[in-house]
């Protein structure tokens, strides 16, 4: 195929030196061949997005390219999404062609490679003359305003196109003359009388045999409509020219014969074949300008315009350089593309009609098709005129974009269309991100009992090669064991899986191998546990102990680099905090260093522990962070069948409460309070500086305990809810009073009062921490709304407050009754009654300035400082 295409390339330099042009017509470009740097000039939409050059070692990871000509291996890396119809505005399938093509395209540069990425907007034909008409606006600024919509959404959804490509740019209609001007001197194109069925929807003709008599349910219209798509045909006389492309038949099977691998997925090619089997005729390839008007004339018959997916077909063609490519540097462009990228409503068009085209020119065809399925709202396909296309401004501005991208690869179809739910963004988000990654993380940098750049320190020290670890009789077999097995599978299965499925054209399965590799880490590191190892200095052999911890947690922070560095073509943003975490290099964080060992230098500022917390003290109680020294005393009153019941809430092991208790104070989406008993005037409360400190181990000690009250934060979540233009978050309140003695005396009322008032203080610090920690965006950052125009996102805001307690528990449905909470909705399936305070109403209750401190008689903030001696676990 490589011989194939250079030959056919050399056809073409050949024609632009023999062939006679129209003496009326000549090509634009041709005047102005001094503009040949354009494609990377066209608008303030093009992105930079540099990587290191990768030196791959080949025992590490795979090798999946077979041996490449010279020339193809200076080829830059060439993808393309569909150009986008400009008669509606961008909805979220759109976008997830979009995210496909950019994540491929930044996967070919973090291999080393020059890779480019074509978008754009098709802006002519008859879809787009009739919206014009309906908006009363002339073609040309309905074409330029609704362009505008989809150069947003790329912005807004951190894709970095080379170009942003118009079909009314100059240089493409040079380009499509050109290409009708090549196929007209070869003889491949005829004028004759054409009768047939015309869907003005998708802008083709369709023989008898792919359309059918239907009823429009709504209205009763009987009318006639495509079989493939449902729309609308209408029958049409007129005279105009064809491509003689059923000529090509045999060279079509021919080549789909042998490239059964040229459509991803494979039923599309068995599509395709049918097609140019069973319903191939010569198309038609110009409407009279009587009728369409807006579109690229015929070069010498001005009666005529070139049909519309001509036109956008060549865009492809427009980008690489043509029709000015040199003799011998052809593939600078990058044509031909390595991947097209395309919704499978336009297979046909791309599959039959492009390669038909392209052959008919001896020009490279394109090496493959991605062709995806679709989103779908209640498993019917979006589309404007349906009214149930999801508006992709609102949802990043809701999700965040990368919590966006995240979710339309990991869920999105390839083969089978894919249904859109709000709350399974929410659900991937807290699963995959937030209890995943981001708690990962937090469990190794932000212990107290270790620090994670000692581990780093002590891995390198200790690793003895690729075959494992010593064993040690000083350390269990089985924690060396899986250590072993961990290591083996940094090294061999993860990186090697993310390049298979990436070469597959399956980027989906890709993000699932990473997200299977954190939760790997995490069960990794729940069974190897570094803590049993690190709690007691005094222990014999302690060295060598402390050694396996940091090894197990090395190779956790291993499976974080290594993951960080692969999820950046698919979040990259996140994917660089996660590595600035880390402390990874920038020049550490190509597919080179996304091997075990591969980086040396990352994690010595990674620690991310802290010695002093906030605790809130009033007349009646004193709230204090959850600690792990609090562990074996809340561990007990969970283990009381009474407590058990009222919470909902299974036993867990005394080690699983003290990872419970890690991960929850590691956390950006749960705070806790231990509250115990109030301050007396003889503890020590001492000055310092601006608050006064109280000290852990000392105020809180067991028999000062009293319960535990939390929140837990959520994105906020309505589907019907279109109207949200901020990031809006909702909190749930829990409260348990332990000590019997200290139930029914007010106690649980004065904790959640000392809580709310901490709360109202503190609402945007911890929404802003919330909503910057790993997966979600960084707030007040500029997006588009769904008019594309541009808004400053303000602060995270508290949506409501809410509580679910069971209905047969009166006396706490009555403490947050007298709140202001009220019932909404009826008792759930648990036997629940859900109380909901709005963040409006929250405001005002508790708002400084109107005197809360009145409901929280002695309120303060003092600082808990943490000695460290306090953390050791019995």
């Amino acid at each position: 195929m490589d011989i194939l295409r250079a030959s056919a390339a050399r056809c073409v330099l050949k024609w632009h030196s023999t062939v006679t042009r129209p003496r009326n017509w000549v090509c634009q470009s041709c005047l102005h061949s001094s503009r040949s740097s354009s494609r990377f000039e066209s608008s303030t939409y093009r992105r930079t997005f540099t990587a290191g050059t990768i030196l791959r070692s080949t025992t590490t990871t795979a090798t999946a390219t077979a041996t490449k000509s010279s020339t193809e291996k200076q080829k830059p890396y060439y993808v393309t999404t569909p150009i986008f119809y400009v008669n509606a505005s961008p909805h979220v399938g759109h976008m997830y062609s979009m995210v496909l093509a950019d994540v491929l395209k930044r996967w070919q540069i973090l291999a080393g490679r020059k890779a480019f990425l074509c978008t754009g907007t098709d802006e002519h034909g008859m879809k787009v003359q009739q919206a014009a008409a309906r908006a009363d606006v002339a073609p040309m600024q309905w074409c330029d305003q609704n362009a505008e919509k989809f150069k947003e959404l790329c912005e807004a959804a951190n894709i970095s196109p080379d170009r942003f490509i118009r079909t009314t740019d100059a240089d493409h209609v040079d380009a499509v003359k050109h290409f009708w001007f090549l196929l007209e001197k070869k003889g491949l194109i005829y004028e004759t009388k054409h009768e047939g069925w015309y869907c003005v929807s998708d802008e083709c003709f369709y023989p008898e045999s792919m359309i059918h008599k239907t009823k429009d349910v709504f209205t009763g219209e009987v009318f006639m409509a495509s079989v493939e798509t449902g729309n609308k045909v209408e029958w049409i006389e007129e005279k105009n020219y064809h491509f003689r492309m059923t000529a090509l038949r045999e060279k079509l099977l021919r080549f789909y014969d042998e490239n059964p691998e040229w459509i991803v997925p494979a039923s599309g090619m068995t599509q395709v074949v049918d097609w140019v089997r069973n319903h191939l005729e010569d198309l038609s390839i110009s409407r009279p300008s009587s009728r369409l008007q807006w579109g690229i004339r015929v070069p010498e018959d001005p009666s005529q315009t070139i049909y519309v997916w001509v036109d956008a077909l060549v865009n492809y063609l427009t980008f690489g350089g043509f029709p000015n490519w040199q003799p011998g540097r052809e593939a600078e462009g990058g044509w031909p593309a390595d991947v097209h990228v395309i919704g499978k409503d336009i297979l046909r068009f791309h599959g039959v009609y492009w390669p038909a085209l392209l052959l008919a020119l001896d020009l490279p065809l394109p090496k493959q098709l991605l062709s995806h399925a679709h989103w779908t709202l209640d498993h019917r396909k979006m589309s404007k005129s349906k009214g149930n296309a999801v508006n992709p401004f609102v949802a990043i501005q809701r999700f965040g974009v990368d919590a966006m991208r995240f979710y339309m690869v990991h869920d999105g179809g390839i083969a089978d269309d894919a249904d859109y739910h709000n709350e399974i963004i929410v659900e991937r988000y807290k699963k995959h991100l937030q209890n995943g990654v981001g708690n990962l993380l937090a469990r190794i940098t932000r212990s107290k009992m270790w620090k994670f750049s000692d581990a780093v320190t002590t891995a390198r020290s200790y690793h003895h090669g690729r075959d494992g670890y010593e064993r040690s009789p000083l350390a269990p077999d089985s924690v060396a064991g899986m250590c072993r097995e961990h290591a083996k599978y940094l090294d061999t299965v993860l990186t090697r899986s993310v390049e298979g499925h990436m070469d597959q054209m399956n980027p989906g399965l890709a993000l699932r191998s990473i997200m299977d590799a954190i939760a790997k880490a995490n069960k990794f590191l729940q069974n190897t546990m570094p803590w049993y190892f690190l709690k007691d200095v005094d222990a014999v052999n302690y060295d060598v102990k402390r050694k396996y911890a940091h090894v197990s947690l090395f190779l956790v922070g291993e499976t974080l680099r290594m993951s960080g560095i692969l999820l950046q073509p698919f979040m990259p943003e996140k994917a660089a905090r996660l590595l600035d975490l880390l402390d990874v290099s920038p020049d550490r964080r190509t597919l080179e260093y996304a091997r075990l060992y591969a980086d040396r230098e990352y994690g010595m500022k990674a620690d991310g522990g802290d010695v002093t917390a906030a605790s809130v003290s009033t007349d009646k109680v004193l709230l204090v962070p959850y600690d792990s020294h609090h562990v074996l005393t809340y561990h007990g009153w969970m283990e009381d069948p009474d407590i058990q019941q009222a919470t909902a809430s299974e036993p867990l092991t005394l080690e699983e409460e003290y990872e419970n208790q890690q991960s929850w104070r590691a956390s950006h989406d749960k705070m806790t309070f231990i509250v115990c008993q109030p301050l007396s005037t003889s503890q020590q409360v001492v000055p310092a500086d601006e608050k006064r400190t109280v000290q852990a181990g000392l105020v809180d000690t067991p028999d000062k305990m009293i319960g535990d009250i939390n929140l837990f934060l959520s994105p906020y979540d309505e589907d019907d809810d279109d109207t949200v233009t901020t990031a809006s978050y909702v909190g749930e309140v829990d409260i348990m009073i332990a000590d019997k003695k200290d139930q029914g005396r007010g106690t649980g009322k004065a904790a959640v009062l000392a809580f709310l008032a901490y709360l109202s203080r503190h609402v945007d610090e911890i929404l802003g921490e919330y909503t910057t920690s790993l997966s979600l965006e960084q707030p007040n950052s500029t997006s588009s709304n769904s008019t594309g125009t541009d808004v400053k996102k303000t602060q995270p805001k508290l949506h409501s407050l809410m509580a679910k307690i069971n209905q047969t528990n009166e006396r706490s449905i009555a403490l947050f009754e007298s709140l202001g909470f009220a019932q909404e909705g009826e008792v759930n399936f648990f036997g629940e009654v859900k109380l909901v305070l709005s963040g409006e109403e929250f405001a005002r209750r508790f708002d400084t300035a109107v005197g809360s401190d009145s409901i929280t008689p002695g309120y303060e903030e003092l600082v808990y400082v943490r000695t460290g001696e306090e953390e050791g676990r019995p």
